[in-house]
This record gives structure tokens, sequence and C-alpha cells, in this order.
């Protein structure tokens, strides 16, 4: 295991299980102190007390993102603790499989101030720290289905498919300032997230199986995927790269997914 983010902040939202956990835990691997950032503030302690690399050098913090409070907050007590913040993972984010005749407002409103908003307060929070040391990495956690679209999911949808527009446009605003801006859009990833949607179904075990009969791997994603993806689009490897979506998905966008 390499060393390459060693002594390195990095922040990762939504860490207390799935991709973010996965993605702190590989950043944690590479030397990196990592600041985890959760609503549910047990599940968070537990899973990187749990981990020998996280439990050497990490903080943790408890804030719901969807309020601007708590997004500022957090951020402030990230720079005060540390002084610098070197990486950005905005990874926090919530699923609606609701279409569009019972999608209350409500429901809209929460999607994209989780998904969205929260990024937007959080990048803008440490966008002047990552100026001042001219340099940062801002990875937005999108989604294939911010591209293709899906059944059953406008808000979901919707949601990252901004995100991949509000990651290029930072992307032209910090690439003149040292700052890189890049998204990653995950396919099916078998994560707790994915779990669930599979558990309001009628029956849970075909439905997953008729997600992996789509995959061209034969699998579901794993979240260790797209920690890799993530730990190779803030290294210096990638300092050419900006305002890019990488799609890891497995190839299933290379054919129809609906």
């Amino acid at each position: 295991m390499g060393q390459q983010y060693s002594g390195k902040i990095v922040v990762v939202t939504g860490a207390a299980s799935g991709i973010g956990l996965a993605i702190a835990q590989a950043f944690a691997e590479e030397g990196a102190i990592v600041c985890g950032v959760d609503i549910n503030g047990v599940a968070l302690e537990s899973a990187f007390a749990k981990s020998n690399a996280l439990k050497a050098a990490s903080s943790t913090y408890v804030a719901d993102l969807s309020s601007e409070v708590d997004a500022v907050s957090i951020s402030g007590k990230v720079i005060t603790d540390y002084g610098r913040v070197d990486v950005l993972v905005n990874n926090a984010g919530i699923n609606m499989n609701k279409k569009i005749e019972t999608l209350e407002l409500v429901d809209w409103d929460n999607v994209f101030n989780i998904n969205l908003r929260s990024m937007y307060i959080l990048c803008k929070q440490f966008w002047s720290v990552f100026k001042a040391q001219k340099f940062g990495v801002i990875i937005n956690m999108s989604s294939i289905m911010g591209r293709a679209g899906g059944v059953g999911a406008p808000a979901y949808c919707a949601s990252k498919s901004a995100i991949d527009t509000f990651t290029r446009c930072l992307a032209k605003d910090g690439a003149s300032i040292g700052i890189r801006v890049n998204a990653i859009c995950p396919g099916y990833i078998d994560t707790p997230i994915m779990d669930a949607m599979f558990s309001e179904q009628i029956d849970p075990a075909a439905a997953r199986q008729a997600i992996i009969d789509k995959q061209p791997t034969g699998r579901l994603g794993t979240p260790q995927d797209i920690a890799n993806g993530t730990i190779f689009l803030a290294s210096e490897k990638a300092s050419f790269i900006s305002g890019h979506c990488l799609t890891i998905d497995g190839a299933v966008t290379a054919t129809q997914i609906d």
C-alpha cells in the first residue's frame, strides 16, 4: 500500500457506509488524515473505529448537510482543526424512488438540498482555503442516472445531472488558481442504498438479479471500484484532468440501461 497522500487532509461526506466509507478507507491507507462527515454519528464512529487505518489518523464530524447551519459549521470546524484542506469528496446523497405523480415538493427539495445544495455550501466554504493554498481537489459524486435518466426517480436523476454541470463550472473557475474539480458517475454499486432500493420491491432477490443481468461484467460494482477512481482523480497523476465526469459502471451505459 502506498503513501501518496501522506499528511494530506481529506474531507469525505457520507462516510459512515458504502461508497463514502470505502473512499475514506482508501485515502487513509494512502496516508491521508481523513475527516469523515455523516448524519449518523453512531454508524460513523463505529465504522471508523473498526478500520485500523482510519482509527490511526482520522476525525469524525456529525452533520445534517441539508442544513446550511450544519454544513457551514462543519466546514469551519475542519478548517479550525487542521488549518488546511487538500481534498474534498462530496459523497453524501440520498435516493428518491417516486414518480412525478407521487413526488411531493418536500421530496424534491430534500433530494436537492442533500445531493446538490450541500455540495454548493461545502465547495463555497472551502474555496477560499483552496485559493489561498493555490491547490485543492474537489470530487463530486454524481451518477450515470444523471445522464441517462431512470424510471421513477426524476428528482434523483435531475439532481445528479445538475451536479455534472456544477462540476464543470467550478472546474473552469478554479483552473487558473490551482483548484481541480471532477465528478464520478457510478453505475449500479452494491451499497446499503442499493439494498434499500431492492427491499422496496415485491421480490428483492429477483430485482437484484434483474440489475445484475443488465451488467456486461456480470456483477454489480463495489464501493472499492469507486474508491479506486477517486484516489486516482485526486492524485498528481490526474493533475491535468479537471471538469471531467468519470463513469465507473462496468460498461452498462454502453448498452441500454432501462
